[in-house]
């Protein structure tokens, strides 16, 4: 069809576009039976809180709040996440200059001579100084606009959220970091009184062996157990230098030169968590937030394929001043003004806009399926994540009831074998009983300070998303 120059107000297809490229499709809300009215895990108190966002302070330890701190200030991924969020809100800023028209302006001017003869032989002749000034605006795809715009603010709240989360993982795995080389400091301490129990039996076998009174097998049997023990030492001094050298990496260092003062696990305090209520956490979980801006841009994109479907809609101004001279540009120009609609209608296209718009719809849908096994996931984790604490919060002082009596144990043991009352077996067992059951023990507190964290991690560590986006969904 040819470019129609008929005033806005004249043209029914503009007035009726217009007002249904305004009523983007409402987003697919979840089922009610998708968001739980409370935990299944019994939570300790009545108090129904959300972490701080500084949760990390719950571990009411200084050296991990300032750890946290230079990981917050020198990380290469926190530093790129942010320079990444500054990039959208520029692409967000542009979206919204793309709901206006697009303005023009030019300033042009030159210089020509003429000449003039007449009759009578008499010639003028001169410099002239043609000049314009014109100024105009182009309003294209105008039914898809707010559409994109409505696109854009989904994906710009998805980039917010994908940066949240980083920054989430990024601390958890710090503390987790941390705990972890502490706990490989407490296993190193074990070692050392592994290796001294083994070595004082191994001394015991030998005095025996060497009066007479035991075969050399149970001298020779205790010198491997002394060498697993020892070797064992080396590896947790080993898994130490790893652990230092994750942290480094983390606060954007080298590993030479650096360390941490802390030497033990069990000073740290198990924070107790209380989780809020369940529906609020679709707005407090980053990776929720992202699957639902996803969620709402494929919708959005909807109604941007469904208004293929109408004529193509533009608006064209233009505003042109000139002269002869540049000196009367402004005293006496000649102007010239237009404004024009532009209506251009796809009549045959063997079904593809159709065909867009069910792999738009088909798009939205996967989207919804993602949001919702998201959501159901994150309540699901919460739970499992409350009845794991209480558990491991149980295991924990069965272990340091095991722990106490492996060591009366192997103290018995080891009078016993000296005395020549008890075998080597006997001793042997106690022992390798009482390893276990120390690293157990150790383990436990890891598992413990591990699951607060991520249960930090799964209850958004203390984000919420901005009202501007809560308002925009």
């Amino acid at each position: 069809m040819k470019p129609s120059h008929r005033s806005v107000s004249s043209t029914p297809w503009l007035m009726a576009a217009l007002l249904l490229a305004g009523c983007a499709s409402d987003v697919p809300p979840l089922p009610a039976t998708d968001v739980p009215a409370g935990w299944q895990a019994q939570v300790d108190g009545t108090a129904r809180l959300w972490p701080a966002t500084d949760w990390w302070n719950s571990f009411t330890n200084a050296e991990l709040t300032e750890l946290i701190g230079r990981v917050q200030a020198n990380n290469f991924d926190l530093a790129n996440n942010q320079r990444n969020l500054e990039s959208a809100q520029i692409s967000l800023r542009d979206a919204g200059f793309n709901l206006l028209p697009t303005p023009i302006v030019s300033l042009g001017t030159g210089a020509s001579t003429s000449e003039v003869r007449n009759q009578a032989g008499n010639n003028s002749a001169g410099p002239n100084v043609p000049a314009t000034v014109a100024a105009g605006f182009t309003y294209n795809d105008i039914l898809s606009r707010p559409a994109t715009f409505q696109r854009a603010e989904a994906d710009y709240a998805g980039r917010v959220a994908q940066a949240a989360d980083l920054a989430l993982n990024t601390l958890g795995t710090a503390a987790s970091t941390y705990f972890q080389l502490l706990l490989t400091r407490d296993k190193i301490v074990a070692a050392q009184q592994n290796v001294a129990n083994a070595e004082a039996i191994g001394a015991i076998a030998q005095a025996r062996v060497a009066a007479g009174v035991a075969v050399p097998i149970e001298a020779l049997q205790q010198q491997i157990a002394i060498e697993r023990e020892r070797n064992s030492l080396l590896q947790l001094r080993q898994n130490d230098l790893s652990a230092r050298a994750a942290l480094a990496l983390l606060q954007g260092r080298s590993v030479q030169g650096f360390d941490v003062q802390g030497q033990s696990l069990l000073n740290i305090e198990v924070p107790t968590v209380q989780p809020g209520l369940p529906s609020e956490l679709l707005l407090r979980r980053p990776d929720l937030v992202q699957a639902q801006a996803a969620l709402r841009s494929a919708n959005a994109n909807i109604t941007i394929v469904t208004t293929d479907l109408f004529p193509q809609i533009g608006l064209t101004g233009n505003f042109s001043s000139s002269s002869t001279a540049l000196g009367e540009l402004i005293s006496s120009p000649d102007t010239v003004m237009t404004v024009s609609t532009n209506l251009v209608q796809t009549l045959l296209d063997n079904g593809q806009r159709f065909r867009n718009i069910d792999q738009a719809r088909l798009t939205m849908e996967n989207n919804l399926a993602n949001y919702r096994e998201a959501v159901l996931g994150a309540f699901n984790e919460v739970d499992v994540l409350l009845s794991n604490i209480q558990l491991l919060r149980s295991l924990g002082q069965t272990a340091f009831n095991n722990l106490g009596a492996a060591e009366e144990s192997f103290r018995i043991a080891e009078a016993r074998y000296a005395e020549g009352v008890a075998d080597y077996q006997t001793v042997l067992q106690t022992q390798n009983t009482l390893f276990a059951t120390r690293n157990a023990w150790l383990d436990n507190k890891l598992l413990q300070l591990n699951a607060a964290v991520g249960l930090f991690q799964a209850l958004g560590g203390g984000w919420q998303a901005p009202a501007d986006i809560v308002a925009a969904q």
